[in-house]
């Protein structure tokens, strides 16, 4: 029987990292009157203090001119490679759709 990993409310990580910073307070004590494991309260601080990069606003795309014609503005698509630790996703979306594929980008970086 495998146990489950247990998963906390980001409210609840703030609070056990706020207690931690009080004057004359451990990390040791705080997880253990939270039956944490210290070791994983300390992740929490080190995450709290080194945040995720940030994505630029805008990157630029360069984009190569085809004949014009709805065959040409059908087939033009734009191709975002998104690097990842066990390789790498590409997608392919419709130039036309610029703002649908904002929308997906977003969904998928939150």
């Amino acid at each position: 029987m495998s146990r489950q990993r247990r998963t906390f409310p980001k409210a609840f990580k703030a609070q056990v990292i706020e207690e931690c910073a009080q004057p004359g307070a451990s990390v040791a004590g705080v997880a253990l009157s939270h039956e944490l494991n210290a070791n994983l309260v300390h992740k929490w601080i080190r995450q709290q203090r080194e945040p995720l990069p940030t994505m630029p606003a805008f990157v630029p795309v360069p984009l190569e001119l085809m004949p014009s014609g709805r065959a040409a503005a059908e087939a033009l698509t734009v191709k975002i490679d998104i690097p990842h630790r066990s390789g790498s996703l590409s997608v392919r979306w419709p130039a036309q759709d610029a703002e649908g594929c904002a929308r997906f980008l977003r969904g998928l970086l939150a």
